[in-house]
């Protein structure tokens, strides 16, 4: 299919099909997880697995995640986007809907795998696509609409494959992911022009030679921007994992005696509220920077998990959570925006692969890190999650140069001169 240079469609011909492709095929690969979890006690029971095979099913597929981000990205650069991310997509179809027919364990931790694998390809270059198909102002609101679809999918999910689940078996809600996976994925084949620019062209411009490889990594690294805001990236799954999906729900049963139904509606509703924030924070990323957005969300993000702990009653508790989701959803975007600012050519898939990798490194230790810590106190558990958060966004906002906005100050990262000679025509 003919090369669609990103610059074209983002100078206002930016179809809205594109989008809800792109977004449909993150946000299907995001629920191949999330649908899943409430059927997955019983699924693994059916198999004859245990608490601690339950474990070991969400980390074999963090582990296909991490493994897959970068040379998943890399790969992109080379061979193009659509077929790395359609692939991706008919994988997740296939192993989701595999992982649903496995009869014993190690078979359904293989399939688990190779899906994290394949929903790293999707994730990872939907992301990278979004980027070819926005500019410098508009990529933070091309962004919020794919995080706003995620997140809506995201929050629903678990609610279907619950339903699903009493209706028809641990089996089923497997394969309904399946299916909507493939939907996207065939809709894709037939429709998502390949972003990657096309050789030669004006939009691909100059790439640093080992831009696919592990010297490419380093290049990106050694900017100081870039790594602070990998650095932000790995704090905030830290939060996800550490915070929003363990210590939060556990003080919620704990302290506040919820039951998993009021539990559940709480983040249903603080998701939606998040979601709807997405895009207009975008926008503001957009006209006024990256740093303006990001900074003072992050701040009152950091204040909101400090006050959790002392929040032991529910009206008190219900408001620092609120809090909490409002500057979440208002600075969520902003840091993937900056690094597709960041990503210099040919390197844009490399770029948010590594991002993410930081990312899914967090939500390996997050977790364990997080609930380690109750054993002392809540207290100090939501403290080491705000006082790590608090210190990244403190670090961000010193070392980190504006990329977008009225007060931009930086482009993209350029090779030094003294490395002139590892520049080739990409």
């Amino acid at each position: 299919m003919q090369a669609a240079p990103s610059s074209g469609i983002a100078a206002g011909k930016l179809r809205p099909e594109l989008i809800i492709i792109v977004g449909g095929l993150i946000s299907s690969a995001h629920a191949s997880m999330m649908i899943v979890t409430p059927v997955m006690p019983d699924f693994i029971d059916l198999i004859g697995g245990s608490v601690f095979t339950l474990g070991l099913a969400f980390s074999f597929y963090g582990a296909g995640r991490f493994l897959t981000n970068i040379p998943a990205g890399a790969l992109s650069e080379k061979v193009g986007r659509k077929w790395i991310i359609t692939i991706g997509g008919l994988g997740v179809a296939v192993f989701a809907t595999l992982s649903g027919v496995a009869d014993d364990i190690p078979t359904f931790l293989a399939f688990r795998f190779l899906c994290g694998v394949a929903s790293s390809m999707t994730i990872v270059i939907a992301n990278v696509v979004a980027a070819d198909l926005s500019t410098v102002d508009n990529r933070g609101r091309v962004l919020g609409l794919l995080h706003g679809m995620q997140l809506v999918v995201g929050t629903g999910s678990p609610a279907l494959g619950g339903l699903v689940g009493e209706l028809f078996g641990p089996r089923a809600p497997f394969y309904v992911c399946g299916v909507a996976v493939l939907l996207f994925a065939l809709w894709g084949i037939a429709r998502l022009p390949e972003t990657r620019p096309a050789p030669g062209s004006p939009d691909a411009g100059e790439r640093v030679r080992h831009s696919a490889s592990p010297r490419g990594a380093l290049f990106l690294l050694r900017d100081a921007s870039f790594f602070i805001v990998c650095v932000t990236g790995f704090t905030t799954f830290f939060l996800r994992g550490g915070m929003a999906t363990t210590l939060i729900p556990e003080f919620a049963h704990d302290v506040l005696e919820l039951g998993p139904g009021a539990i559940g509606l709480l983040f249903t509703f603080s998701s939606l509220m998040h979601g709807a924030l997405i895009y207009p924070a975008g926008a503001m990323a957009d006209k006024l920077g990256r740093k303006i957005v990001i900074i003072p969300a992050g701040i009152l993000t950091g204040v909101s998990i400090a006050a959790l702990p002392f929040a032991d009653a529910l009206p008190t508790f219900v408001g620092a959570f609120a809090l909490l989701h409002i500057a979440q959803g208002w600075g969520g975007q902003a840091p993937v925006a900056y690094v597709a600012d960041l990503a210099p050519h040919g390197m844009r898939g490399m770029a948010i692969g590594l991002y993410r990798t930081f990312g899914d490194a967090a939500g390996f230790i997050g977790p364990v890190i997080s609930t380690s810590l109750v054993a002392l106190s809540y207290h100090v558990a939501f403290g080491f999650n705000a006082a790590l958060w608090t210190l990244s966004i403190i670090a961000f906002a010193y070392v980190a140069v504006e990329t977008a906005g009225k007060h931009r100050k930086r482009g993209p990262i350029a090779a030094p001169e003294s490395a002139a000679a590892e520049r080739v025509q990409a």
